[in-house]
């Protein structure tokens, strides 16, 4: 396990055709930014990495219909996603699935260990059986039954248990009661909405990027700023980013936060680059895994990117090493199966 480290050498891919795969993904004929009325930069995000993939020389086609996928086999060398929302239960292992069945190279991990990632719940109780500190959480569906009394001491703070950039996440999701956390996770499973329902964890929200490799690379400690009450991320704040991330200093934590990469690692890499999210309080050196992010945003503002500049890391530079790894990962995938009928 590599600790705080300086910069890798950068692979040359080549002519590498590559499928990229994303909800706003420029489309042929029109390679223009998409037009878009909702919140958050999807549509400049999505074209920004398209024109940075072909910035590092590799041959990309571009689309966000998801069923390309299917005609991807024999026309491209590896496929590049962040395909995470569709209008399916758990699309974010979709794509990787879908790979892994017409055995193409793809961004990310496998999808047993995506799934274990996108599942909130299933991460806490993974973590915690590897050591990591994690709070309390309970999981809760329409038909389940919730206890009359609170089964840890509150607040309490209530979320969908699946989901990304901290979506539906508001003020409102802090319950200083039992009472009042109850009553909105049964609100929220009413509405089709998988819950957890955890403790809340004072101090602020710093994530821990790292890239994949035989050892992996943290790549430093980056903090969430937040101006809402507890220092709350809600999901405006993730979508528009107005006040953005900053590099921060962990001080003495830092080597518990290296030995807790390296236990997620030893448990669930390989990973081509994640970011494990954590709710730290600085002053009483406490801290407490939340989730971790696999294919997360790869943007210059981003996390990912801001850690890389302190290493001389370029956001072309990381692309261009986690595709490599990626591709080094999956050196032993076979280009062609015989099915039994």
């Amino acid at each position: 396990m590599r600790g705080i480290c300086g910069p890798r050498s950068i692979p040359s891919l080549g002519p590498l055709r590559v499928l990229f795969l994303a909800n706003y993904a420029p489309d042929f004929p029109d390679f223009a930014v998409k037009p878009y009325d909702g919140d958050g930069g999807y549509p400049d995000y999505h074209h920004d990495l398209f024109t940075a993939l072909k910035k590092i020389g590799l041959k990309v086609w571009s689309t966000s219909k998801p069923y390309a996928i299917h005609f991807a086999r024999g026309n491209v060398d590896y496929v590049f996603s962040l395909m995470n929302r569709m209008p399916i239960l758990n699309s974010e292992i979709f794509v990787s699935s879908y790979c892994e069945f017409a055995r193409i190279p793809y961004l990310g991990a496998r999808p047993n260990i995506r799934a274990l990632a996108e599942d909130k719940y299933l991460t806490k109780l993974s973590a915690q059986s590897l050591g990591l500190p994690v709070a309390p959480g309970l999981p809760f569906a329409s038909g389940g039954i919730l206890p009359k009394d609170a089964p840890f001491e509150g607040s309490f703070f209530v979320k969908n248990r699946f989901g990304a950039a901290s979506e539906g996440i508001s003020e409102k999701n802090l319950c200083r009661d039992w009472r009042s956390a109850a009553h909105l996770a049964q609100k929220m499973a009413a509405n089709g909405d998988e819950v957890l329902v955890e403790r809340f964890c004072e101090g602020i929200d710093i994530t821990v990027p790292v890239l994949g490799g035989p050892e992996p690379m943290v790549l430093g400690f980056i903090h969430t700023k937040s101006n809402k009450i507890e220092n709350i991320v809600t999901e405006d704040l993730k979508l528009d980013d107005p006040l953005g991330n900053e590099v921060v200093d962990v001080g003495g934590m830092q080597d518990d936060f290296l030995s807790d990469i390296a236990a997620l690692w030893r448990a669930f890499g390989p990973m081509d680059y994640f970011r494990a999210d954590y709710r730290v309080d600085l002053e009483t050196k406490q801290r407490w895994l939340l989730e971790i992010n696999i294919c997360c945003y790869l943007g210059n503002e981003g996390a990912i990117c801001l850690a890389a500049e302190q290493h001389g890391l370029s956001q072309l530079d990381v692309l261009n090493y986690v595709i490599g790894y990626s591709l080094e990962r999956q050196k032993f995938m076979r280009q062609q199966c015989k099915w039994v009928l």
